[in-house]
């Protein structure tokens, strides 16, 4: 059963429009990734500096390996320099 990841992100005062041009290239090094099944990211329309980034893995294990893999750092700076904070992250599935 596959799970949908949802991380909501905030970006840096002043970075909204560059963190938005970001994480769309960022999601393609984790689309890359062995066990991602799909990508996309949100943007917020009362709060425009922040982001829901969708990833649907083939199981929770798949994000773990994907995290722990030389992939993550490369898809992490791609935005990190308009980052203000990770909200959170949580797996789901549907029901």
């Amino acid at each position: 059963m596959s799970v949908l990841e949802l991380a909501t992100m905030r970006a840096r005062e002043g970075h909204d429009a560059a963190m938005a041009d970001a994480l769309p290239a960022a999601l393609k090094v984790v689309a890359e990734a062995e066990g991602c099944l799909e990508t996309g990211v949100l943007r917020c329309v009362e709060r425009p500096d922040e982001f829901v980034l969708r990833m649907r893995w083939t199981g929770v294990a798949a994000h773990e390996t994907f995290r722990d893999s030389p992939d993550f750092p490369r898809y992490r700076a791609i935005f990190a320099d308009h980052l203000a904070e990770v909200v959170g992250f949580a797996h789901y599935t549907e029901i």
